[in-house]
Formats: structure tokens, sequence, C-alpha cells
């Protein structure tokens, strides 16, 4: 038994690593993100509907510019850090349909003008790219520093497994879900903050009776906010568990980021079109949360192992949604 387990496994001294990354990288990224603040605060100058041809363009060029980034990490870093990133940045790009479909709900139950959908995203966009950098430094000192963490990350993400399997065993459409505005969470912003219940085109505050307020607008945004803190519990310890390095795990989660708000307005198009891939996604959360679980027990598995298993749970969602497409009722 012992002998075969070794052929799965392989001796790491630590949950953690850290690759020689070279200082250009580091540039690079600090490049994208400035680019893409210029390039969306001149496209927002006008508020628009995004069209969803317009949105599959961007979704298409943010997808290209994360696969681009993994060139010069195979060729300066390795073929391990290359692969781990494209692995960290798919399972990132999958766990975030359904936070998409969350915030959709947000914005249908908060009466969002469509033309003002794509500024409130950015906002999201920017406090996630934050965020996000905070909790993975603080899950890469956790693992550095309890190793025993790996355990409770991995629980964690059963969980969410868990939560995922039965999401996708009714269908996204059936799952129950309580509206935005009969959460106890709005109730208690509504009660904390000053907000005025109506838009004032895309203003953040505005004035009542000589009050200065926030706006439905800036509510949204908070909710936003909020709701990518909640989905970031699951979403950061499942790239630390594929790429334990602090480089790899944050620059895998800012290009995911950058792509949301395209993806968000043709998240609805194929939702039912790759309807296999919550089946998938809760099985990849299953293994990661296994793998961190069993780390500090002392089972690691070899990464070509992990990495393989990753792209073929995820590879086989998209390709049984394909290959099996549902075929729906037009009256539902």
């Amino acid at each position: 038994m012992l002998a075969s387990l070794t052929l799965f496994a392989e001796a790491a001294n630590s949950t953690v690593r850290n690759y020689h990354v070279p200082w250009f990288m580091y540039a690079a990224i600090i490049v994208v993100l400035v680019g893409y603040a210029i390039l969306e605060a001149y496209h927002t100058r006008k508020d628009h509907v995004v069209r969803i041809k317009e949105a599959l363009h961007w979704s298409a060029i943010y997808i290209g510019l994360a696969l681009a980034f993994a060139i010069p990490l195979f060729i300066f870093i390795g073929g391990q850090a290359g692969a781990e990133y494209l692995s960290a940045w798919a399972i990132e790009k999958a766990l975030s349909l359904d936070n998409l479909f969350v915030i959709g709900l947000i914005f249908a139950s908060l009466k969002v003008d469509p033309k003002l959908k794509r500024r409130i995203l950015n906002y999201g966009i920017v406090g996630a790219i934050v965020f996000r950098l905070i909790f993975v430094l603080a899950g890469y000192e956790l693992l550095r520093r309890f190793e025993w963490v790996s355990i409770l990350f991995g629980l964690i993400l059963i969980r969410t497994a868990w939560h995922t399997f039965q999401e996708a065993k009714v269908g996204p459409e059936n799952f129950e879900r309580t509206e935005i505005t009969e959460r106890k969470l709005w109730k208690f912003i509504s009660k904390v903050l000053p907000i005025h219940h109506k838009y004032d085109g895309h203003k953040l505050t505005t004035m009542v009776n000589g009050k200065r307020m926030l706006t439905m607008m800036a509510a949204a945004i908070i909710l936003v906010e909020l709701t990518d803190i909640v989905f970031a519990v699951d979403s950061v310890p499942a790239v630390l568990a594929v790429s334990p390095d602090r480089f790899i795990a944050y620059s895998s989660n800012v290009f995911a980021l950058l792509g949301l708000r395209a993806l968000f307005f043709v998240y609805h198009s194929v939702e039912e079109k790759f309807w296999a891939l919550n089946w998938s996604l809760a099985a990849v959360l299953l293994w990661i949360g296994f793998k961190m679980v069993v780390a500090p027990l002392g089972l690691h598995i070899a990464v070509p192992i992990s990495l393989g298993v990753l792209a073929l749970l995820l590879g086989g969602g998209i390709a049984v949604s394909l290959l099996f497409p549902k075929h729906h009722d037009a009256k539902a």
C-alpha cells in the first residue's frame, strides 16, 4: 500500500515556495493594470449598454492577454511555474462564474440601469484586485508559518465543493437563492449607512434635504465588493493550493479578474451551454480540498499529477457540455 502511494506522491519541505521572478515580470503586471485603468477610463466617459458582440470581443482580448503572459513565465521562470499559472487562472475563471451569478442578482434586485453595469463592475474589479493581493499575501504567510492551516483551507474548499455539487444537481436556475434586498446584509447596510434609495446618474453621493447621502450606485458597488470578498475565501485557497507562490497566485488572479467585466455580459448566454462545468468545478474543488488536507499529513501529490487531474476535470466539463448539449423548452 505504502509502495503504491509513493508513485503518486513526492517529498516536500513546505506548503509554500518562492520562484525567482525577474523584475520585469512584476513591471509587466503594473503596466497591464495601468493600461486597463486608462482604457476603461476612456470607454466609460459616456455610459452605454454593453452588447454581446462587444463583450465577446473584449473577452477574447483578455483571454489572449492572460495566455500571452504565460509565455515569459515558461521562458524565464520555468515550465512548472507556467503550468501552475495556467491552472490557477483557469480555476479562478471557472470559480468566478458563481460570483457573476450573484452579481447578476444584485443588479436585478437593485434595478441597476444597464448603462451603469460596466462602471459598477470596474469599481468591483479595482476593489477585487486590491483585496486579492491582501488575501494572497495573508494566505501565503499563514501557510508558511502554520502548515496545519492547509487543512483548514482544504475543509473550506470541500464545503464549497458540496455546495457546488448541490447547485449542479438542481441547476443554477432552480437553485434556491434569497433576493438580495431580503438578506440580512442588505438590511444591515441600509440601516448603518446613509443610503438614498435612488440613483443620481453615476454619482456615488447626492444631497437630500441638505444631507450628503450614498446613492444606490454606491450601494451596488459595496455589495459587489462584499460579494467578491466572500468568494475570495474559496478562490484564494484554491489558487494557493495549485501554486503556493505569491507571484503566480496573484498574477493568475489579476488576469482572471481583468476579464471579469467582459465575461459578465456573455455569462448568461453560455451558462446553459456549458451546463457540465458546475459538475467538474465541484470535482475540482473536492480534489484541491483533499490535496490541501492530506499535505500536512505527509502525502504530497506530485505537481504534474495534480495539474493533470485539474486539466482533465475542467476540460472534461467543457467537452461533455459540447458533446451532450441540453435542450430547453422555449417557453421555459
